[in-house]
């Protein structure tokens, strides 16, 4: 198994960057979204929680309220936890997974991705019969690594390629190509990424996030904001989410899951 340091490479890189990128506000709002990256509900959950997210800021704008820095920090889950353990080029087709107890029903995510605006994305019900399945820890082990290197949002951009993949295309998470495809929409180096994923960098900290959010016992997906679970499952809408960013005044800039501590390594000074 080849090596990659992780930590060390992240350290460098971001001293690199940091002349492109300006200080981030002291206050800031923590969206965690715990959920699995090939979970459809996972997917239109985070519609909701972006149209509540872009309401609450324009309220806080106009209402002349400090504004506040608005993250949103993936949390690893798996819906189905037996695919984790697979290896890692195994694959299966919608009509098997769907066998599974637990997989979603295909009418219902068909209706929920309707009324978020995902017809205009390729959900179509034709598109999410051809999907291929896969153990999608290199998936989420990607978006930890962009997100460690380029920051949150940065790391969305990388889930919103996956899942455009997936679930439109077809195309199974653990695809190589798929994965350089998504590493680009983050603004990483598909290179740098492929030596990173062929490493098993980051893979305790997947499997740590997702046994942390099975033994809470909430249903996928489930938000946390400012470290408190304020909705989870089927109940996710922007109404249930707004309603929560309202009654939080005051961020405390809590996290529910704390990204781990890290060794400090020598930066690089940018060139």
């Amino acid at each position: 198994m080849a090596t990659f340091d992780f930590d060390a490479f992240t350290s460098n890189m971001k001293a690199k960057l940091a002349g492109t990128t300006s200080q981030a506000p002291a206050r800031t709002l923590h969206f965690e979204y715990a959920g699995d990256v090939a979970d459809p509900l996972t997917a239109v959950g985070i519609r909701h929680v972006r149209a509540a997210a872009r309401e609450y800021a324009w309220e806080r704008a106009a209402a002349c309220k400090s504004l506040l820095v608005l993250e949103t920090h993936r949390v690893a889950g798996f819906l189905m936890p037996g695919h984790c353990s697979m290896p890692d080029a195994w694959t299966e087709p919608d009509a098997a997974h769907r066998a599974r107890p637990g997989a979603r029903d295909a009418v219902d995510v068909i209706e929920r991705a309707h009324k978020v605006g995902l017809l205009r994305e390729g959900w179509t019900r034709e598109a999410l019969s051809k999907r291929v399945h896969s153990n999608p820890t290199k998936a989420h082990r990607l978006v930890m690594f962009v997100e460690a290197l380029r920051g949150a949002a940065a790391a969305e951009r990388v889930v919103d390629a996956l899942q455009t993949a997936h679930f439109a295309e077809g195309l199974a998470l653990n695809d190589a190509a798929l994965l350089d495809a998504a590493a680009v929409a983050g603004g990483a180096s598909k290179f740098v990424v492929r030596r990173f994923l062929q490493t098993q960098e980051l893979e305790r900290e997947v499997a740590a996030q997702a046994d942390a959010v099975a033994g809470l016992g909430v249903a996928l997906p489930a938000l946390f904001v400012d470290g408190v679970l304020v909705v989870e499952g089927l109940h996710t809408s922007k109404d249930a989410v707004l309603a929560a960013l309202r009654a939080c005044e005051a961020p405390t800039g809590a996290r529910a899951f704390p990204p781990p501590a890290r060794k400090k390594h020598e930066q690089v000074p940018p060139p």
